[in-house]
């Protein structure tokens, strides 16, 4: 482990590293970035994880500060922060797994000396936090679905699922598309209709997404009725083949479909792209399981984790989990 240092990256190097190592999710790359500094003012650090001056992975981190002292942040509706490693060919799974151990030990020695609190959420399929574990950090296991195009089919819903579709074409309802601006003031109305706060406000969630399709990471798709009123809309972030549904909203509960055809639409399109996979983002309450569950997905397990390197941060965060 000794050899292995942190060193701060400036943003070329950083771009060449994630364009020869691609990474499995968007979260990291330097668009997304910059479109959420600009949203929400919030600067970002960029770091290597070096073996004699090579990079051998990459970490993108939000900073801000908390009573005075330097933390990490996670950002609103950037699900995963994670790690990306470099491509190691054909290196035994032993040798890759170990290290990326001693890397994600580097990366903790780092966060504790210069943060006074730091957290992140590790993409799934990405399990092996041990180092983190053994360092005092909280672990909170999270869960989304995931849908493997190559094995999708209508084939794979459930019962329900596929009454509720029938249902929702034979009303009237269908794919179609719509704008930010249409997008965002239906989230609003979804959340004010479940008497719910929006996790960001309309103007700066209308920035975020204009920055993040301008920057070509998002498309977006809707459902009409048959009068041509918007009724569902979904927004998802791409990368590679693969995508993550982001900001979404509803209209009316009497429209009764809209969001399963609008899923369903989306799923299908994706394959037909050649992509392999949709992560659904998020299983972590029970409406929402159900849910996204009727879509024949695999369930797969994240982490989050947080350690506060302060006493008076840890005293914050005992009086917290009291």
């Amino acid at each position: 482990m000794a050899d292995l240092e942190i060193e701060v990256a400036d943003s070329l190097a950083y771009a060449k590293f994630l364009s020869d190592n691609p990474p499995g999710d968007p979260y990291s790359l330097l668009p997304l970035l910059e479109a959420y500094r600009s949203a929400f003012s919030c600067d970002y650090q960029l770091l290597f994880v070096t073996r004699s001056g090579i990079p051998v992975a990459s970490i993108a981190l939000f900073v801000g500060k908390r009573f005075l002292h330097k933390t990490t942040k996670l950002m609103p509706i950037r699900i995963y922060d994670g790690v990306h490693f470099r491509a190691l060919g054909e290196s035994r799974a032993q040798k890759q797994e170990y290290d990326r151990l001693l890397a994600l030990q580097a990366l903790e020695g780092y966060l504790e000396k210069n943060f006074s609190f730091h957290q992140i959420v590790f993409q799934p399929g990405f399990s092996d936090i041990r180092s983190f574990q053994w360092a005092g950090a909280e672990v909170v296991p999270q869960f989304t679905y995931i849908i493997d195009l190559a094995d999708f089919s209508e084939n794979n819903y459930s019962k329900s699922l596929k009454e509720v579709l029938r249902s929702a074409e034979h009303s009237g309802l269908s794919a179609s598309t719509c704008s930010i601006d249409e997008l965002v003031t239906l989230q609003r109305i979804s959340y004010e209709r479940h008497s719910r706060r929006p996790p960001v406000s309309s103007d700066t969630l209308n920035t975020l997404l204009s920055a993040l399709h301008s920057a070509g990471l998002l498309d977006i798709r809707c459902v009409r009725n048959r009068s041509g009123d918007l009724v569902a809309a979904m927004s998802w972030l791409k990368t590679g083949s693969s995508s993550f549904f982001y900001a979404a909203g509803t209209d009316a509960e009497a429209e009764k479909g809209a969001s399963h055809l609008l899923y369903h639409e989306i799923l299908m399109s994706e394959k037909k792209k050649g992509n392999s996979f949709v992560d659904f983002c998020g299983a972590n309450t029970p409406t929402i399981n159900l849910f996204k569950s009727a879509f024949g997905p695999r369930l797969q397990v994240y982490f989050k984790i947080w350690r506060a390197n302060k006493r008076a941060t840890r005293l914050v965060a005992l009086f917290r989990r009291v």
